[in-house]
């Protein structure tokens, strides 16, 4: 029945949007536990964001510990809370603002099914479930669901209704996730090419301002006569300038909130790589270790190594 009722329900007036950083983090849940060997029927964690109303804003997530009792699925509160004490303080002293509150939790699977009613109800019955099926690489695979109670029959039952959800991105974002995707498979992204040439393009404009203040460092000593003509062009260059010192402080916390985005996704990205990395080199070294059946072969294989060094 719980099937049924799940796959035949999917009218909801919950609006679901959902940023890319979200399934980055919880495509990286799914690999580590893939890596470590791990059940993936008792992983989870849960979505952080904002909700107004009926529409619900999920912007980043975190995985949480979950224990098995007597065969029951139950949540680890405790690691619940002191992870998102610790969110809390990071996204504290690096932007100066909350981490975003609980607005859902997610899970790995096609389908919710009757166990995981059981652990949304621990949950306090926060809005959203987001399903995440990780058996299917070669499409995104994400459905979300709202709890909701179902009073058809004699006696109201819980059960999960499918609501649509769409990707909400910034700009930050979008670079970022251009610059991850390009670096994990050619090493090198459009972002990098971009960035390079700016970093050209601001060297060069540096070096012209450099240009510029000595002219006018010779001038004022006199070691230089004033040119009438190129003072009045650098005092119309710098006429321009206000504008921007005015703003300069808003501009320098925007700037550094967006690095901070960035930053975060580049280095996911380059944990993910690594992660792939230590698994083949994990994996080649069971192969290696099986081909040396005794102790003799590593010991002939050590003595030809050291006589190729020598």
């Amino acid at each position: 029945w719980y099937q049924r009722r799940v796959r035949g329900t999917t009218a909801s007036s919950s609006a679901v949007q959902l940023h890319p950083l979200v399934i980055m983090s919880i495509a990286d849940h799914a690999t580590r536990c893939k890596i470590n060997k791990r059940d993936f029927n008792y992983a989870m964690g849960v979505l952080l964001g904002k909700q107004s109303g009926r529409d619900i804003e999920i912007t980043s997530s975190c995985d949480v510990c979950s224990d098995v009792v007597d065969g029951s699925w139950v949540l680890n509160r405790d690691y619940l809370v002191n992870r998102l004490d610790h969110l809390t303080q990071l996204a504290q002293s690096n932007c100066g603002s909350q981490a975003g509150d609980v607005v859902g939790w997610y899970a790995f699977g096609d389908m919710p099914s009757a166990r995981h009613m059981v652990m949304h109800e621990q949950m306090s019955e926060i809005p959203v479930l987001l399903m995440f099926n990780h058996t299917q690489p070669e499409e995104l695979a994400l459905r979300t669901f709202e709890g909701t109670v179902d009073g058809s029959h004699s006696q109201s039952r819980k059960a999960f209704v499918e609501v649509p959800h769409v990707m909400k991105t910034s700009e930050s974002e979008r670079i970022g996730i251009d610059h991850a995707a390009g670096a994990c498979v050619t090493g090198h992204s459009a972002v990098s090419d971009c960035l390079s040439s700016h970093e050209g393009a601001v060297s060069m404009l540096n070096g012209r301002v450099k240009v510029i203040c000595d002219y006018l460092v010779e001038v004022i000593e006199g070691r230089l006569e004033p040119n009438p003509a190129v003072i009045k062009s650098i005092s119309s260059l710098v006429s321009s300038l206000p504008l921007a010192k005015e703003h300069s402080q808003d501009f320098k916390v925007k700037t550094d909130q967006e690095l901070l985005d960035v930053l975060l996704i580049t280095t996911m990205s380059m944990l993910t790589k690594g992660i792939f990395t230590n698994q083949e080199v994990e994996t080649k070294s069971k192969v290696f270790s099986k081909g040396l059946k005794s102790r003799s072969d590593l010991e002939y294989f050590s003595a030809s190594i050291k006589a190729s060094k020598i």
